[in-house]
């Protein structure tokens, strides 16, 4: 009964968050974006207004308005990115490109780090990424901090993780099924260092949801971070996993 309470509780306290802020004006978009380098604030005003963007074969191609992180979740990955100053970021869902440009803004400020990028459907034919998300670092000629892998996530981060990379920042937007999203977090994990960071995007989907209640309440190895923008969930490394290999905690949605 009290497990109960106590969910309920934090479910009228994440509803009343979410009335409360839906009451507060966010300030214009270009004021938002203003502390990015002005190349960087540009391009990403333009694709915010759905202005047709390149893509493969040179040509100009629509956004939709849903595929895109927030402007707030971005400017909060290129805080996180300026302040940690990684040498290796990791990104799981390259997309239209948004939260990649926020993270090569930071790497280019900070003059250090390298960024990967991980999506297997960017170039597939009839896709509706059309290769806009490749398109960035080029014209944005920030090439030398930018590499791509057209491969599925799993194939990547297990050959990293044999390679023995480690990857400061990880954000994770790609395959949205409980278990897909689930697995790209297991195998990330393998390659975050103590005191990296992991990000998982789009909380207000269920599947999403549960993943985040296995880490907090299973991985002991790594401690939520209280989010400042919402859908999103931040775990940082604070040791390794020792769990015994018949450890498991019953993780109940919240």
């Amino acid at each position: 009964m009290a497990a109960r309470l106590d969910r309920l509780a934090a479910g009228l306290r994440r509803r009343a968050y979410r009335v409360k802020t839906r009451f507060v004006p966010e300030p214009p978009l270009s004021e938002l974006l203003a502390p990015l380098p002005e190349k960087f604030r540009a391009r990403l005003l333009s694709m915010y207004a759905s202005e047709p963007q390149l893509g493969d074969e040179g040509q100009m191609y629509p956004l939709d308005a849903i595929s895109r992180i927030s402007p707030a979740e971005g400017m909060w990955l290129y805080q996180l990115c300026r302040e940690m100053k990684p040498q290796n970021t990791l990104e799981i869902g390259l997309g239209y490109g948004f939260s990649t440009i926020y993270v090569l803004a930071a790497l280019k400020t900070n003059g250090v780090g390298h960024h990967i990028a991980i999506d297997p459907f960017q170039l597939r034919v009839n896709s509706k990424w059309r290769g806009i998300g490749l398109q960035h670092a080029k014209q944005l000629q920030v090439e030398s901090l930018f590499s791509f892998f057209l491969d599925r996530s799993v194939s990547v981060l297990v050959d990293f993780a044999k390679q023995k990379k480690q990857f400061e920042v990880i954000f994770i937007d790609g395959g949205h099924l409980f278990d897909e999203a689930l697995l790209d977090f297991t195998l990330s994990a393998v390659v975050c260092p103590d005191g990296g960071h992991i990000v998982l995007d789009d909380t207000w989907m269920p599947s999403s949801r549960r993943v985040t209640d296995f880490i907090r309440t299973n991985r002991q190895d790594f401690t939520a971070v209280r989010s400042p923008v919402e859908n999103i969930a931040i775990f940082r490394r604070k040791g390794t996993d020792s769990r015994d290999w018949t450890h498991f905690v019953e993780f109940a949605h919240r």
